[in-house]
């Protein structure tokens, strides 16, 4: 088997994916003093990776391949998804190891969440490229760039709790970074070790988020 053919099977995703989020859940969850809310936010995380892992498969357990719009429609829904639930904790997090929510906390992160979607897709409309790794590409490069002034710019001064949030924000950065890194070689040398180094950020982002948001929490209250 080829990496290409294991990074499409049903070992790849959903199995290891779904055993990702377990593990990952059962990290943060072994975490003795944390506040309650930031428990409930990694359960909805761990939550979500599952139920992604499971519905943006190839072949999806239990129904089959999807087909028509929501083929296409269930899988972006996924990756909005998934960047807004780092913006949202972005916005949410507190000094105390707390998470708030407001509308404006909200919207806010709503914002956020479709400044690279709505880029990417006119910068490949641009290009003319009708290859959805071009696509790809370009939208994890958006992601890795804004992240960077995000980190520079918007943690210093936006955000209440800054050492939690650029530690995430790091975290972030890095399965972005690796998600280029295996497009970009992909597309200039069709190696078929790119699909090998994709398979390590698609871990990181199914079960490291939610883990890496309780340990880096100050210290709380106990629950």
């Amino acid at each position: 088997m080829s990496y290409a053919d294991f990074y499409s099977s049903f070992l790849q995703h959903p199995l290891l994916l779904w055993l990702a989020a377990i593990v990952g859940l059962a990290i943060a969850l072994s975490r003795p003093r944390v506040s309650r809310d930031v428990r409930r936010f990694a359960v909805a995380l761990s939550v979500l990776s599952i139920l992604d892992a499971w519905l943006s498969a190839n072949h999806v357990l239990g129904i089959g391949p999807l087909s028509g719009p929501i083929a296409t429609l269930l899988p972006l829904a996924f990756v909005l998804i998934g960047d807004f639930r780092f913006f949202l904790f972005v916005e949410l997090a507190q000094p105390d190891g707390t998470l708030f929510i407001t509308n404006t906390n909200v919207f806010k992160a709503v914002l956020w969440t479709l400044l690279v979607p709505a880029s990417a897709q006119l910068l490949t409309s641009m290009s003319g490229s009708d290859n959805p790794r071009v696509l790809f590409l370009i939208y994890e490069a958006l992601f890795v760039m804004l992240l960077m002034a995000f980190s520079l710019y918007y943690v210093p001064t936006r955000t209440k709790a800054e050492r939690w949030v650029r530690r995430v924000t790091g975290f972030v950065l890095l399965y972005y970074g690796l998600w280029a890194a295996a497009d970009a070689i992909i597309l200039a040398t069709r190696a078929d070790t790119g699909f090998l180094l994709r398979v390590v950020p698609n871990v990181f982002y199914y079960g490291g988020l939610a883990p890496l948001i309780v340990w880096t929490a100050p210290q709380a209250d106990p629950v």
